[in-house]
């Protein structure tokens, strides 16, 4: 990716993940996604040099959040930023993606596949000093987009954020649409890299 886009469609945030409207375009599929779905394949991306001296950021680090005020809609998928701050005292690093999954509950369990890995070219680590904040895009298509025998239509109650595939994940709360099943090839949640600071107001990635 070249940087971020405007927003085709800007959308007044609302405190929730379900600012998508129904749309009639078809949401991502994993063929086009250019990159694995799990967090393993994140694992698998050792940070080098001063990442890899910094460590990786444990859940007892940071502070997750939605950056609402950043969330908008475009072609029938909603945009969101998930925020990550360092609230430790010691820099830590954030590996290219975070694990990210719709979920019933604080417990689970896990609703639909992974989010999606999109722009693999542009992944890397990013070092957080104590205080420091990061962010990496969500794009959830509507679940609408998908017949209902096919989606199998559910509302998930917030997201599991997983760091490091050896960590537990952290649970943010939050109302969602989500499809309890999809086609082969399709996906509802697609994750972008991390970047550091905040995100960009009006844009998507």
């Amino acid at each position: 990716m070249n940087g971020p886009r405007s927003l085709a469609v800007a959308a007044a945030a609302t405190g929730t993940l379900a600012v998508a409207a129904c749309g009639s375009i078809g949401a991502p599929t994993a063929a086009g996604a250019g990159g694995a779905s799990s967090l393993a394949a994140s694992a698998s991306q050792r940070p080098s040099g001063r990442a890899a001296a910094a460590g990786a950021c444990s859940p007892s680090a940071l502070k997750i959040s939605l950056d609402s005020a950043a969330a908008g809609v475009a072609a029938g998928s909603s945009y969101v930023p998930l925020e990550f701050a360092n609230v430790s005292a010691s820099p830590c690093t954030l590996l290219s993606y975070p694990g990210v999954t719709f979920a019933s509950g604080s417990g689970g369990p896990a609703i639909g596949p992974p989010a999606i890995q999109q722009d693999t070219a542009a992944a890397q680590a990013v070092v957080l000093a104590p205080g420091q904040l990061a962010h990496s895009w969500l794009q959830i298509a509507a679940a609408a987009n998908y017949p209902a025998a096919s989606c199998h239509p559910v509302t998930a109650q917030g997201l599991l954020i997983s760091l490091t595939s050896g960590a537990p994940p952290s649970f943010l709360a939050d109302s969602v649409p989500a499809c309890a099943q999809l086609p082969a090839g399709s996906a509802i949640l697609s994750v972008f890299p991390v970047r550091a600071g905040q995100p960009q107001r009006g844009t998507v990635p």
